[in-house]
C-alpha cells in the first residue's frame, strides 16, 4: 500500500469514529456535565493507551523529557480542554447533527493556519472550498432549526477553530514524537490540567449516576474507540498527508452523523442541511 493510500485509510477511519461522537453522547447529556464527560473520556482513553504502550514495549525506545511532556500536554489541552469541551457544550445546546457539521468546518481554519505555521500552499481550489464552507456555516446559523440555540452555534464554531489549530500543531510535532506516545501523554498530561480546571469551577469529576450498563458502554466506547483508536489513526494520517488535505476529509463527518441521527433519533434532516452537506 502506498503512503498516500495509508494516509487516506487512517484519516477515513478517524472520521468514522469521530462521526459517532455526538450521536453516542446526546442521550447522556442530562447525566454528565459536558466538561466532565470530556475530561473522563480523555483520562480513561489515555490510561488505556498507557497500558498498551507499556505492555507492548513501545515506550522503551523513547526517552521522555519534561519539555516534550509539556509540549504534548499543551497541545492535548488545546484539543481536550478547549476544542472538545466546546463541542460537548454545542451538543448540549443544539442538535447532534448541527454540532457535527460545525466541528467539521475546521478545514476552513486549517487552510489559513497551515499557511501561517507550516508554510503550506494555498491554491485556488482551497480558496474555493473555504468560500463554499463559509456558505454552509451561514446556512446553519440562519436555519432556525428546532433544538438549536445561538449559544450552541457559537460553541460549535469555537470548537472548529480550536480543533483546526490543534490539527496544525499535530502536523508540526508528530514527526518528532512517535504517534502512540504523543497521543497517550497528550491525553494524560492535559487531563491533569483539565482536572484542576474542573475543580476551580466546582464541576464534578468522577461523580455521576450510573443508569444501567448503557452509561458504562458509552464511556468504554468514548475512551477506547473515539478517544483511543481514532486519535492514533488521526496522528498516523498526518505522517503521510499535509494538514489541509487531511482535514478536508472531515467534511464527510456531518453526513455520517446526520444519517446516524436519523437512524437512532429519527431526526429528519431539513432541505438546508442537504445544501450544507453539498
Amino acid at each position: 500500500m502506498s503512503d498516500n493510500l495509508k494516509g487516506w485509510f487512517y484519516i477515513l477511519t478517524t472520521v468514522f469514529f469521530f462521526s459517532t461522537l455526538e450521536v453516542v453522547t446526546k442521550p447522556y447529556s442530562g447525566i454528565f456535565n459536558p466538561l466532565q464527560l470530556t475530561f473522563l473520556r480523555f483520562l480513561f482513553g489515555g490510561l488505556i493507551l498507557l497500558i498498551y504502550i507499556v505492555t507492548t514495549g513501545k515506550l522503551k525506545n523513547y526517552k521522555l523529557t519534561f519539555k516534550n511532556l509539556l509540549i504534548m500536554g499543551s497541545i492535548g489541552s488545546l484539543n481536550s480542554l478547549i476544542a472538545m469541551s466546546f463541542l460537548q457544550l454545542s451538543v448540549k445546546f443544539s442538535n447532534a447533527s448541527t454540532a457535527a457539521i460545525l466541528i467539521s468546518a475546521n478545514p476552513i481554519f486549517v487552510v489559513f493556519l497551515a499557511w501561517i505555521f507550516l508554510k503550506e500552499e494555498i491554491n485556488f481550489r482551497k480558496i474555493l472550498s473555504i468560500i463554499i464552507g463559509l456558505v454552509g456555516i451561514a446556512l446553519i446559523i440562519t436555519s432556525n432549526t428546532n433544538g438549536d440555540t445561538v449559544i450552541g452555534l457559537i460553541f460549535g464554531s469555537l470548537s472548529a477553530l480550536s480543533f483546526g489549530m490543534y490539527t496544525v500543531l499535530v502536523k508540526k510535532f508528530v514527526s518528532k514524537i512517535p504517534s502512540n506516545i504523543f497521543v497517550t501523554f497528550s491525553f494524560l498530561v492535559s487531563s491533569i490540567f483539565f482536572f484542576i480546571f474542573l475543580k476551580i469551577l466546582n464541576i464534578p469529576t468522577f461523580n455521576f449516576e450510573i443508569e444501567g450498563f448503557g452509561v458504562i458502554w458509552m464511556l468504554i466506547y468514548l475512551s477506547l474507540g473515539i478517544t483511543g483508536i481514532a486519535y492514533i489513526t488521526f496522528f498516523k494520517a498526518f505522517q503521510y498527508l499535509d494538514a489541509s488535505k487531511g482535514s478536508f476529509t472531515f467534511l464527510l463527518k456531518p453526513g455520517i452523523a446526520m444519517i446516524l441521527s436519523y437512524i437512532f433519533y429519527l431526526m429528519y434532516p431539513m432541505l438546508k442541511r442537504f445544501l450544507v452537506l453539498l
